[in-house]
């Protein structure tokens, strides 16, 4: 596994330690579209520590998940994909940490235009990536008529690839926008590309495997 997760995440529990002392009894934790804090709690070791911790689970599942993907081969071949995504959210984690303790200090700071620029950013990783992912279990499009067939899921994941570099650049749009607006331009294609692709994927296999329709679909 990629050790710049690690390294990020150890930078957050440092930060963490070092900022501890000085941080307001009460700090913000969470916060609405517009940027305002809307949930406030104790300064305590989990509201202080809960992005880093939370990110070392999420690193501890990505290296678990593939000892239980029946396509393991495959996924051991995007390996690199693997990693940059894995990279990826634990950078997305970071900033969204920082931003928090920046506005612990500072009740002004812009912590929705952190969240929705690095999420973008993030997107358009996840979409570059997902293109060159072979057909597995644990990331993708994951259909049953995708991980049946190699050029179904290939098509598919280009596909879902574009949609997800294209949120990207809606969620970095977003960044200029009030609220609501900077959440809808993001959720609503974000939703809306799911039936889309399912449709896609379902008429894909479909043409390929004309005998397997009406009945269920086995490996």
């Amino acid at each position: 596994m990629p050790k710049l997760p690690l390294l990020l995440i150890a930078v957050m529990f440092i930060a963490g330690a070092v900022l501890y002392p000085s941080l307001p009894q009460v700090i913000p934790t969470h916060w609405g579209p517009g940027g305002t804090a809307d949930a406030w709690s104790q300064k305590s070791f989990l509201s202080v520590f809960q992005m880093p911790l939370v990110s070392a689970g999420l690193w501890v599942l990505f290296v678990v998940m593939p000892l239980f993907d029946p396509k393991r081969a495959n996924l051991l071949r995007s390996k690199k994909a693997y990693g940059v995504i894995l990279d990826g959210v634990t950078a997305l984690m970071l900033a969204v940490f920082g931003a928090s303790m920046a506005a612990a200090f500072n009740h002004a700071f812009p912590v929705d235009r952190i969240v929705f620029g690095s999420i973008g950013l993030l997107f358009l990783v996840i979409g570059n990536f997902m293109i060159t992912v072979k057909r597995n279990f644990t990331m993708g499009v994951r259909f049953s008529w995708t991980v049946m067939d190699d050029v179904v899921w290939a098509k598919t994941n280009r596909l879902g690839g574009y949609f997800f570099m294209g949120i990207g650049v809606l969620a970095l749009v977003g960044v200029f926008l009030p609220a609501p607006w900077n959440v809808v331009i993001m959720i609503v294609p974000a939703l809306g590309q799911l039936p889309v692709l399912y449709f896609y994927s379902y008429r894909l296999y479909k043409q390929r495997h004309p005998e397997d329709m009406g009945r269920p679909v086995e490996e």
